[in-house]
């Protein structure tokens, strides 16, 4: 530990030699870092975390769950029905203006939405559009949405997730090169522009991004009134620098503070340090399908070989620490739907290596083994694999370069991480993954059926049993090995007033100085 403390120390000092502290209540400017290289402030166009809290901040969506008690509550809409089972009507908010000046009504929506439900959109996280037929302006302030069928979940993904933009907003997306010599549209090369608490004033691909105070956001939103004066966001990559920044001032806020610092941040007079339960799965997912040919994923016993090889619970403890929980299944507890009575696979190393003898593999194979994030979690996870004979090779990678390598049908196994969107559905976690979309290493007919009729039902019992039936297959079948939940431990300037949320969201619209 001293050895830790010398290098942080020297870190530091290094640290303020380097730059002025900008960060904090005497500046009125809120410095936030996480490692993410950010690809896009295009929620619909980037499934990263700090895409998701940018849009909180400078968004606005039809509806607002509060992410304490989470209540639905009108944002952009004012109040809603279903008309029948298939359409939503939507009365829409008066006065809103957008960033740009513009005001906001009717045709904002319709264009918004009707673009990210097209089939050829490109938007990255289908399940929150494809319920979407079309939608219908029907004056001024009132929409109709016409969904596909019956949408237990459309609240859900009409909340936070679902930022609504001008109309022709991405009428000036560039065309850029695609596959064959052909051209594409980059729709998220177009800088959103919103009505909420904050105005995007600059953005720095892949380094920074800032926020500020939008003075004229309006009265009545649940999001309330926004305080400090301006957000910025840094992309610092190495662990040890981000903790540096937010000693010595430089940054306020960072996440993800490693089990071993945490308690000597807690004793810095200038530092609160925090940790709480997040949305966020770890797990691994299996070519069982044979996307990338025939490989030993295709066979069952190696499948649950490497559940029995990893000891999911002293990864969980030892490394992840505070607020994370050994996954279950392949949802999130607080999901509707999540069920986790099912087949688990304790630690059992000879289990794994008969599995795979049986399975026709004494010695063990070689395979690469794909990563994006947290690598320390990743280096585990391969250790309790070598130890039983497969052999991986660290493809560790940027996710921009790692996701075209997971649509391309070239990854036998990879460790992945999801959010969910923050979603309290199970459609927004399992049916993500399990229903022949590109991220979909399983192709389970009947589990991608049993999963879209969930998520066409209103009956909750029948939702529920069918969550069941098919996460207990997915299990079963050893489809992905679900490793933990992420836990969170923050460390930020005493001087913020901030709401640590159990939904791995940075609800910086909230905070303030003390």
């Amino acid at each position: 530990m001293k050895t830790l403390r010398n290098t942080l120390m020297a870190a530091c000092a290094m640290t303020l030699a380097a730059s002025p502290a900008l960060a904090g209540k005497d500046n009125d400017t809120f410095v936030w870092a996480t490692s993410t290289e950010m690809d896009t402030p295009d929620l619909y166009y980037g499934n990263q975390r700090e895409a998701l809290i940018t849009a909180y901040a400078q968004c606005d969506s039809l509806i607002h769950r509060d992410p304490q008690t989470n209540e639905y509550q009108p944002l952009l809409a004012t109040s809603w029905e279903w008309v029948d089972d298939k359409t939503l009507e939507m009365d829409l908010r008066e006065g809103v203006k957008f960033h740009d000046g513009t005001d906001f009504d009717a045709q904002d929506v319709a264009d918004t939405l009707n673009h990210v439900a097209a089939p050829d959109s490109d938007m990255k996280i289908r399940v929150i559009v494809d319920w979407i037929d079309n939608v219908e302006v029907v004056d001024d302030h009132k929409v109709r949405i016409h969904a596909k069928a019956p949408t237990p979940a459309a609240f859900e993904y009409l909340s936070g997730t679902s930022p609504i933009y001008p109309a022709g907003h991405y009428d000036s997306a560039p065309e850029v090169p695609g596959a064959d010599g052909t051209t594409r549209r980059d729709w998220g090369a177009v800088i959103p522009v919103c009505t909420g608490p904050y105005k995007l004033t600059d953005y720095k691909a892949g380094e920074s991004l800032t926020l500020e105070l939008n003075p004229d956001y309006f009265e009545g939103s649940p999001k309330g009134k926004p305080s400090i004066g301006k957000i910025i966001y840094r992309t610092i990559k190495d662990p040890e620098t981000q903790i540096a920044e937010v000693v010595t001032g430089g940054v306020d806020w960072i996440w993800g503070v490693p089990p071993e610092n945490a308690g000597m941040l807690n004793d810095m007079d200038n530092l609160t340090v925090v940790s709480a339960p997040t949305m966020r799965m770890s797990f691994l997912a299996l070519d069982a399908a044979g996307r990338t040919g025939e490989t030993p994923m295709t066979d069952v016993r190696v499948r649950q070989a490497i559940a029995h090889a990893i000891d999911r619970e002293a990864i969980t403890e030892n490394l992840v620490g505070e607020g994370s929980t050994v996954q279950k299944s392949m949802c999130v507890s607080v999901q509707f739907g999540c069920e986790t009575d099912v087949t688990q696979y304790p630690y059992d190393p000879e289990k794994a290596k008969a599995l795979l003898a049986e399975a026709g593999y004494p010695d063990g194979f070689e395979l690469p083994f794909h990563a994006y994030r947290d690598r320390p979690y990743s280096e585990a996870v391969l250790n309790y694999l070598r130890a039983v004979g497969i052999k991986g090779d660290l493809q560790f990678l940027q996710w921009r370069a790692l996701r075209p390598l997971i649509v391309g049908d070239e990854t036998q196994i990879a460790h992945l991480t999801f959010g969910s969107n923050g979603m309290l559905d199970a459609s927004a976690s399992t049916g993500y993954y399990f229903q022949f979309g590109p991220d979909d290493y399983a192709r389970d007919e009947e589990v991608r059926d049993w999963l879209t009729e969930a998520e066409t039902t209103t009956d909750t019992e029948a939702r529920e049993a069918l969550y069941s039936k098919a996460l207990k297959k997915i299990a079963d079948e050893a489809y992905y090995i679900p490793l933990f939940i992420y836990g969170r431990t923050y460390a930020f300037n005493k001087d913020l007033d901030y709401p640590v949320t159990p939904d791995e969201m940075a609800h910086f619209y909230l905070a303030k100085w003390k």
